[in-house]
């Protein structure tokens, strides 16, 4: 069912807004007393194009020096993340995100537990290394 029809003046003011770039919807639907639904679905209508950058540059560090997240808490993240997927009227930026995470967290917990299996063998090493160190002590001293 069709909202209310769209005034000239209205149409004019949003082109005028879109085309000196204000680009934020809500910001759009404020000045033109839309909601955003309306204003996104008229820019579709109209024809103005949505430019999205493709470079992105980040400042995000990427070291981490908190103790590693254990397997509950990436099971955590992936059930929010699922749970959230869910949802109805996730906007793309949105659905990309929630799978980065999901692609992340089983990805994380692969790594994790072959890093537990890693850390377990070289415990096991060193344990041998001592038990060795005290048979060659006990066998100079027989």
């Amino acid at each position: 069912m069709p909202g209310k029809l769209w005034k000239p003046q209205e149409e004019q003011l949003l082109r005028q807004l879109w085309e000196s770039g204000v680009h934020n919807f809500k910001l759009l639907a404020e000045k033109v007393n839309r909601s955003e639904g309306a204003i996104r679905e008229k820019i579709n209508r109209m024809g103005l194009r949505v430019v999205i950058s493709a470079v992105h540059k980040t400042t995000t560090p990427v070291s981490f020096k908190e103790p590693l997240l254990t397997h509950e808490e990436v099971l955590q993240v992936l059930a929010g993340a699922i749970k959230k997927g869910g949802q109805p009227k996730l906007d793309k930026v949105e659905i990309m995100r929630l799978k980065v995470l999901i692609d992340a967290a089983k990805t994380y917990d692969s790594v994790l537990e072959k890093f537990e299996r890693w850390i377990e063998i070289e415990s096991r090493l060193l344990e041998m290394d001592k038990k060795i160190a005290e048979l060659k002590k006990t066998k100079v001293n027989a």
